[in-house]
């Protein structure tokens, strides 16, 4: 038998589902950047002791992955997750308000951690197009209007339609701006070939865990994991550079960084299976080399393991109180 189809919410149920969405959007627009961090942080607090199961599977992940090793260590992170998670909430409205095309310099600096990277993230400096194997890292809904803002080069990123399109036309819209385009994540990969052909970038987020139809079996913090392979793909058909690109909240709103690690360029062995699986752990590695250089920043919750437990079980955290020392 077939995996049962997810039965499609009511259209009531979906505009009021966006009905909310716009009044907490008009809150947040209407109060100033202070006092919205204020609320991102008090609301994030909330929803880390209000969301039991989310709040659990985030304090196993940090566990299974060594970044913390004691359960009041990954506690915090996760709390401290949490509050992040509603700031980027918070930066998607407030950014229009606040950065433009002729200010971005007092908002957002680089930090090229790799020398490498440097020849890709600078000032209104054309470069050759690069894949941006980004992640849930920092602010991933901006990152691709930061990259072709600042670079003055165009980008072109995925956008996995969400359950309820009212709310996904809503976001992906604000994506759409400063020379950051989308497209369909279902149109496959003809549109991305078509971009880089053009001479843009192409961005994927492509940290969160694939199917056996879309990835392959990668290591990720020490554990077995499976990625998506489309950056993979794309780079040995095209030879196009390969990032990890992120957008990182420095201290406040007026401390982004625009940082990465890389470039990843990879030489076909001819065998392509294996050249596919290796291209993907590389990718992987540089993800996982910016997740641990910002730990809070990255979203936890995410099932992303092959070795740790994909399904909620209430006896888990205390399970983890009696095993974590």
């Amino acid at each position: 038998m077939g995996k049962k189809q997810k039965k499609e919410k009511p259209l009531w149920i979906k505009k009021a589902e966006f009905a909310v969405l716009k009044a907490v959007v008009t809150l947040i627009e209407k109060l100033s950047l202070k006092q919205a961090y204020a609320l991102a942080r008090f609301a994030g607090s909330t929803v880390y002791y209000l969301d039991f199961k989310h709040r659990n599977r985030a304090v196993t992940h940090i566990l299974h992955s060594g970044i913390r090793t004691t359960l009041p260590e990954a506690k915090k992170l996760a709390k401290l997750n949490f509050q992040h998670m509603v700031k980027v909430f918070v930066e998607i409205i407030k950014f229009p308000q606040i950065v433009t095309p002729e200010n971005y310099k007092e908002y957002i600096s680089f930090e090229q951690d790799d020398k490498g990277v440097a020849d890709y993230l600078s000032y209104d400096r054309e470069c050759t197009p690069v894949i941006l194997a980004s992640a849930h890292i920092g602010n991933w809904e901006l990152a691709g209007t930061a990259f072709s803002m600042v670079t003055r080069n165009p980008l072109c990123s995925i956008m996995r339609p969400l359950e309820n399109e009212l709310i996904g036309n809503f976001f992906y819209s604000r994506r759409g701006t400063n020379g950051h385009t989308t497209v369909s994540k279902e149109k496959g990969l003809r549109p991305l070939l078509t971009a880089l052909n053009s001479h843009q970038s192409i961005a994927i987020v492509s940290d969160q865990h694939a199917s056996s139809k879309e990835g392959v079996e990668v290591t990720f913090c020490g554990h077995p994991a499976r990625a998506h392979m489309t950056p993979s793909l794309l780079h040995l058909k095209t030879g196009v550079p390969i990032l990890c690109t992120v957008l990182i909240r420095d201290t406040c709103f007026k401390n982004f960084k625009l940082t990465g690690n890389g470039p990843l360029i990879f030489t076909p062995t001819g065998n392509k299976e294996a050249d596919i699986k290796a291209v993907t752990q590389l990718y992987t590695e540089l993800i996982e080399k910016t997740l641990r250089q910002y730990p809070d920043q990255w979203l936890w919750a995410h099932r992303r393991w092959l070795d740790c437990n994909r399904k909620y079980h209430p006896k888990e955290e205390k399970q983890n109180e009696k095993t974590a020392v």
